[in-house]
């Protein structure tokens, strides 16, 4: 039978009737089926129904939804029929509303260069020898494997990706080094003990925010001299070279602006160097390598991705090759910064075609870029979020002497000085990156201004949201109503929806709790105040950041468990009132993300008229313990009705 799933029990024969005629009956314009699926179904729809059965067209469109006996209502005998495995459901297909789908592909490439913390157990695979390798700041460097300095390299960078100082602990006295310095206020100096004092070293912090750079790496950039003037692009974007009492560099570089000159000096030869600058060439040319970590992706049910923040027509294109290869298992919609889209002028552009109005339309696998990317502030875990009172980074914690952070903008005025004209034009969807819990104020009071000259008809979306106070989920809650005001004006009601990053709560949380202000690490990724304010919500990876795995997302979500790194040996639940109930999480992987990109006549849900993604996991994730979500296997993912595995 039919079941939505209600607080209430059991629907009566008359409402039961009801929802099955209403939300299973066949397209008159695609009336076809070339397939019958049979087991759990899980829709996701607006009732959270699960059903038996889902027909779909040769098209790969949903034709019904409903008990078997409705969806085989008219079909021959003989129509082609899978069933699902006795403890198997099938959900749709799962999104993943942001994240950086260019490094996600260039960290495979780095081999012992990716020198990342390793995971808390129940995310990790791999063996305890690695793990310890890269347990600590100084060992993770010393595990990069780097060739003899001759002549014919002595130039050459030496590149690390994804150091962690926040979660890798920095034991002083290793590498030869001496002195009272760590590695966050003087990192040029252990780069020259640890890794190598010949050649010029760049390591990239797993936040994407910061970068570490030796001596050798600023001559590199500077024209051969060991210090220059900090170029107009780095500071006009946000970004900055940290200097010392003394004036000197420390190594330590802002923002991916920061660091850009450092990355264009290394020269295409590097392949995570040609990825960033000629990112077209570098898919064409290692399509199998970018393949194996796109099925990464697919191994954990996605069907959809967004990736956040493409800086300029070159990587949009890249994005829309990789798509068009027949082999790709995901679909792919983009955000352009604000910048690179004007410099390119790069216009709005969707998926082309409406399912549930054209019976003829097959939706494409790359969506096009709808969203415009801001980013307000920098990382927490990095000591650049823009943090306000009564939060700010502690004393003598990781962050020592960051106070209350740092941020990409001067305020509000310059966010709606970038923003508005993508506003004003109307068919771009704003997105905002926000840290900190003062970058966030500062994003609700720009939008209100930008809404209350122009309103926006689409949603507007706050990426991470990550430290937040009670107040700001008040008045993003006003903001949504239609009750904030600016002075003494009311605005009207816009849709703000927030994503969070959730992998902050298991991998970061117990770092967030002695960095931050005391009780403010427990209200990170703040769910219990989004559901209190109705704030819609959804989870994402920011892929390097964190794995993209949405099972453990939910997990994450419900259980709020977090562990100290880095043996792991203490975890605990942090702030378990912004615990969420499965089914919420589950939606927070599905139509939530969909409906926050535009996608959610396409995807997201399994209704008729939408197209056949989905995906079919080994067990249910609303009946199995919330600490075992995460271990759920997913048997295959479906796009357009037809599978993608190999």
């Amino acid at each position: 039978m039919w079941v939505p799933l209600r607080a209430a029990g059991i629907l009566s024969a008359a409402t039961l009737l009801a929802v099955t005629v209403g939300c299973g009956g066949a397209r008159k314009d695609d009336a076809d089926v070339s397939t019958v699926y049979i087991g759990t179904i899980l829709t996701v729809d607006a009732k959270n129904s699960v059903a038996q059965a889902v027909s779909v067209s040769p098209s790969g469109h949903i034709v019904a939804v409903g008990s078997e006996k409705h969806v085989r209502e008219g079909l021959p005998a003989d129509v082609k029929t899978v069933k699902l495995a006795p403890g198997q459901v099938m959900a749709p297909g799962f999104v993943d509303p942001h994240m950086h789908l260019g490094p996600t592909i260039v960290q495979d490439l780095m081999g012992t260069h990716n020198i990342a913390p390793c995971l808390p157990p129940p995310y990790e695979s791999r063996n305890p020898q690695q793990c310890a390798r890269v347990a600590d700041v100084t060992s993770a460097l010393q595990s990069m494997t780097v060739k003899p300095t001759g002549a014919q390299n002595a130039s050459e960078f030496i590149l690390g990706m994804n150091l962690d100082p926040s979660r890798q602990p920095f034991v002083a006295g290793r590498c030869g080094t001496t002195g009272t310095a760590t590695f966050t206020q003087r990192p040029k100096v252990f780069l020259d003990a640890c890794v190598s004092k010949e050649r010029p070293v760049l390591v990239l912090d797993q936040s994407g925010h910061l970068a570490y750079a030796n001596d050798k790496a600023f001559a590199a950039v500077c024209g051969g001299q060991p210090k220059c003037a900090v170029p107009n692009t780095v500071t006009e974007a946000g970004g900055g070279w940290v200097t010392d009492d003394k004036g000197e560099f420390t190594g330590v570089l802002q923002e991916a602006a920061g660091y850009a000159p450092f990355m264009a000096a290394m020269g295409k030869s590097n392949l995570a160097v040609l990825g960033q600058i000629d990112p077209k060439k570098f898919v064409a040319e290692n399509m199998p390598v970018v393949a194996k970590s796109i099925d990464k992706l697919r191994a954990a049910g996605l069907t959809t991705i967004v990736d956040g923040g493409v800086q300029g027509r070159k990587q949009l294109e890249a994005d829309e090759l990789l798509t068009q290869n027949p082999d790709t298992p995901l679909r792919v919609t983009a955000a352009v910064t604000f910048d690179t889209a004007s410099r390119d002028g790069i216009t709005a552009t969707g998926p082309g075609c409406d399912p549930s109005a054209d019976a003829d339309c097959v939706l494409p696998k790359w969506l096009g870029a709808r969203g415009i990317k801001l980013w307000v502030d920098g990382s927490t875990q990095g000591c650049t979020a823009k943090l306000a009172p009564p939060i700010s980074y502690r004393p003598g914690g990781h962050c020592d002497g960051a106070g209350e952070g740092r941020a990409d903008v001067t305020g509000p005025d310059e966010v709606v000085k970038d923003l508005q004209p993508y506003w004003t034009q109307g068919d771009w969807q704003i997105q905002a990156h926000a840290n900190g819990n003062e970058a966030n104020r500062w994003i609700v009071q720009a939008l209100a201004t930008m809404q209350l000259q122009k309103k926006a008809t689409q949603p507007v979306l706050i990426i991470h949201h990550t430290v937040v106070d009670e107040s700001l989920s008040a008045d993003v809650a006003k903001l949504r109503r239609g009750d904030y005001e600016v002075d003494g004006k009311k605005v009207p009601a816009l849709d703000v929806r927030v994503t969070h990053l959730i992998g902050h709560v298991a991998y970061w949380g117990a770092a967030f709790d002695q960095m931050l202000s005391p009780g403010a690490g427990a209200n990170i990724d703040p769910i219990g105040w989004d559901r209190k304010y109705g704030i819609p919500w959804s989870m994402h990876s920011d892929s390097m950041v964190t794995p993209s795995h949405p099972l453990w997302f939910i997990q994450q979500a419900v259980t709020r468990q977090t562990w100290a790194y880095p043996d792991f040996t203490k975890s605990y639940v942090l702030g378990p009132q912004h615990r969420a109930p499965v089914q919420e999480a589950l939606r927070a992987v599905t139509i939530e993300p969909a409906t926050q990109h535009g996608l959610q006549k396409w995807v997201g849900s399994l209704e008729p008229g939408k197209v056949a993604d989905f995906v079919v996991l080994g067990a249910n994730p609303l009946t199995v313990a919330p600490d075992r979500i995460g271990a759920i296997p997913v048997v295959n993912t479906y796009l357009g009705g037809k599978s993608t595995a190999k």
